[in-house]
């Protein structure tokens, strides 16, 4: 089953949920959750931010045992994005620290991605915004900030700013979005699996290619979470799943001749941003 969740506390999450109900067929049960049997998706509102609420899917598995629903798989947290530049943005990331948990999570701790989905989101994000009245950026983001989960978890936000967190039909951009790319089979697409490292939080290489080719991303390192180390690669790699190879943004690398000797002791592959798409 997915899990879809939203905080109260959130403006750009509320937008998402209440859009997700207006238009899609989620029943009420008894405990305020909602359920859509053609998704097999439970929506769940929480009362504290998505970043801190660390194993959601524990808690709310235990609290749906009496609905004999199936178990949760995978983990979708809609919430707002918020930037400095306040640049009107819609993104989605996978969430963990591989440096510093400043917000939320644990120090050098990711949750495991899911690299078809947020191809499918983002790439659905790209089509539906393009009706939007104010021009969306639509970006892949690095992998930053909490909750720690133990399934493949993925954030879908609006941003930059508050202005932008409750206009309606962005918030029913991201709900289509989400909803259009639940159900998949990871044997229905023959994607190449990938993880990336190096370049800006933005990732504007990575979007390219997430957008452009038939590789999906999970997992992406920034620039300012290198030089990897053994246990954030070793991490990476056990968070990533199945992972055909690794993408890196060669110039914003830091030591690029280690990183690239212990993907070699690994065993894994790797291509340049640039063997992909133009510099």
């Amino acid at each position: 089953m997915k899990l879809i969740i939203s905080s109260e506390l959130d403006k750009a999450g509320e937008n998402i949920r209440e859009n997700l109900l207006e238009t899609y067929p989620f029943e009420k049960l008894d405990n305020n959750y909602f359920y859509d049997k053609d998704k097999d998706s439970l929506l769940v509102r929480i009362k504290n931010e998505t970043i801190y609420t660390d194993f959601p899917e524990n808690i709310i598995q235990e609290e749906i045992k009496e609905y004999n629903l199936t178990e949760i798989d995978s983990i979708y947290f809609a919430t707002r994005h918020k930037s400095v530049a306040k640049i009107p943005t819609l993104t989605c990331h996978t969430p963990g620290n591989f440096g510093k948990a400043d917000y939320g999570g644990k120090d050098g701790k990711v949750s495991p991605s899911n690299p078809i989905f947020q191809k499918l989101v983002l790439n659905q994000i790209n089509n539906l915004s393009k009706k939007l009245d104010i021009p969306f950026e639509v970006s892949l983001e690095a992998t930053h900030h909490g909750p720690l989960t133990g399934l493949p978890t993925t954030f879908i936000e609006i941003g930059s700013d508050e202005p932008y967190w409750s206009i309606k039909e962005a918030g029913g951009v991201i709900a289509s979005a989400i909803y259009n790319s639940l159900s998949y089979k990871d044997n229905e697409y023959s994607f190449k699996i990938a993880a990336g490292i190096g370049g800006g939080h933005y990732c504007p290489k990575f979007t390219e290619i997430i957008l452009h080719t038939d590789i999906a991303l999970g997992h992406v390192i920034a620039k300012y979470n290198t030089p990897v180390t053994d246990s954030i690669l070793s991490e990476l790699i056990r968070k990533s799943g199945r992972l055909d190879f690794v993408i890196l943004d060669w110039k914003g690398i830091k030591e690029r001749s280690d990183l690239k000797d212990k993907l070699l002791n690994r065993g894994i592959s790797f291509v340049k941003t640039g063997d992909i798409v133009k510099e």
